[in-house]
């Protein structure tokens, strides 16, 4: 084949596979994304699923760089755990539950990532508060 025509049939099944509907389709575009590599068939999957995800992201994070991360990471998983969606045709329920614990996720992978254990809590009023020096002598006597 010729590269022209290879470029032509590239486009034309990518065309195809974006007009597709349905969640038979979903489990038709991960077969071929799973048994043929074709990148066209993950293209659709992202077009199709992709707002749904950044959805899910957003709401949760409320900040635009974190919720791109985490949607990236979501279609991450997918291309590299494809094979575990089962049934094949729940590619969306199983994105969300990606993208949900994704985002869940995200705190403690920042606060990692700054060399923390655990995000920091601020102290409780208990543990540092004390009333001014002339008061103690009123807060003692009642």
């Amino acid at each position: 084949m010729t590269t022209g025509t290879h470029r032509v049939l590239t486009h034309l099944r990518r065309v195809a596979l974006l007009h597709d509907h349905g969640a038979a389709a979903d489990a038709h575009l991960l077969d071929r994304f799973l048994t043929r590599h074709e990148p066209a068939a993950f293209e659709a999957l992202v077009r199709r699923h992709g707002p749904m995800v950044l959805g899910v992201c957003r709401h949760v994070l409320h900040n635009h760089h974190d919720a791109e991360d985490a949607f990236q990471a979501t279609f991450l998983v997918l291309a590299r755990r494809a094979a575990s969606v089962v049934p094949r045709a729940r590619v969306g329920p199983w994105l969300y539950g990606v993208a949900r614990r994704t985002v869940l996720r995200r705190p403690v992978r920042r606060s990692a990532r700054l060399g923390r254990s655990r995000p920091r809590r601020p102290p409780t009023p208990a543990r540092w508060w004390r009333p001014p020096a002339h008061r103690r002598s009123v807060c003692r006597s009642s």
